[in-house]
């Protein structure tokens, strides 16, 4: 099995570190006293079986749910109870499950929406084509086509979202997350509807992601792929964290076998 790639230095410490994460509902617990640490760049993958707790656990990091216990500070700061925009412009991104693209606009309109926030100019100074509001729509295409080029669609530019392969669309919410200029990337079943092929080209866009300095974790069921790109995995069951360490670890751990890996490892 090929080892994960060096983060070729862009360590930097703890970014993010979730403490007793708890989330019930109807008095079942999704999440139950989840804690773990984000070192910067590294790539982590949770993994688990389906209704352990995963896309609940990434709900809570973006405050889509509030916890009703816990904590998660991010370079230091608290962020339980932020807007989820205010997360987004702090520095964490998300991609979800369900693509969410705005699919009758085209491709390189759907990033150039993910760069408005890192812009100055406001609506007046936009309609009356002010050269500042100008410049800033200029930089906005060279941005956008820079973005598409690291995830392969920049031949797709002009083309309706909609219009793309089912692989290709996740690679467009990948390079329109990207365009937040986040530090933290959340990636929530990337690989999921993917051939073999695009899985592993998918690969090599998220060692790509995270050589440009952006921590990334990976939510994700294709065991072939987390244990080929992951630094780090925590495996989630009921809930509860079951096993945490390195792909080799956790590969044989009893615990992860039991819960999730066996027949597939077999």
């Amino acid at each position: 099995m090929e080892a994960p790639r060096s983060a070729n230095g862009n360590g930097n410490g703890t970014l993010l570190a979730a403490s007793g994460l708890t989330k019930t509902f109807g008095g079942l617990a999704a999440v139950k006293d989840v804690s773990f640490k984000l070192n910067g760049g590294t790539i982590k993958a949770i993994i688990g079986p389906n209704g352990a707790g995963k896309t609940t656990l990434y709900d809570l990091l973006t405050s889509i749910y509030l916890p009703d216990e816990g904590s998660v500070l991010f370079q230091g700061r608290e962020i339980i109870g932020l807007p989820t925009h205010e997360i987004t412009a702090l520095g964490i991104a998300r991609t979800f499950q369900t693509i969410r693209l705005f699919t009758r606009m085209t491709v390189m309109e759907n990033v150039t929406i993910g760069l408005h926030h890192r812009t100055k100019a406001g609506m007046i100074k936009s309609s009356l084509r002010f050269p500042s509001a100008c410049r800033e729509e200029s930089w906005m295409g060279e941005e956008a086509l820079r973005l598409l080029d690291i995830v392969g669609l920049e031949m797709q530019a002009e083309s309706l979202a909609g219009s793309l392969p089912f692989g290709q669309q996740r690679l467009l919410e990948l390079a329109r997350a990207l365009a937040t200029q986040p530090r933290v990337m959340l990636l929530d079943e990337p690989a999921s509807g993917l051939n073999a092929y695009e899985t592993r080209e998918l690969g090599e866009i998220i060692y790509r992601v995270r050589d440009m300095g952006v921590t990334v974790i990976l939510v994700e069921h294709d065991m072939g792929l987390v244990m080929r790109i992951s630094d780090e995995v925590l495996v989630l069951d009921y809930g509860e964290i079951i096993a945490e360490g390195t792909p080799a670890e956790v590969r044989v751990d009893p615990k992860v076998i039991e819960a999730y890996l066996g027949s597939e490892l077999d």
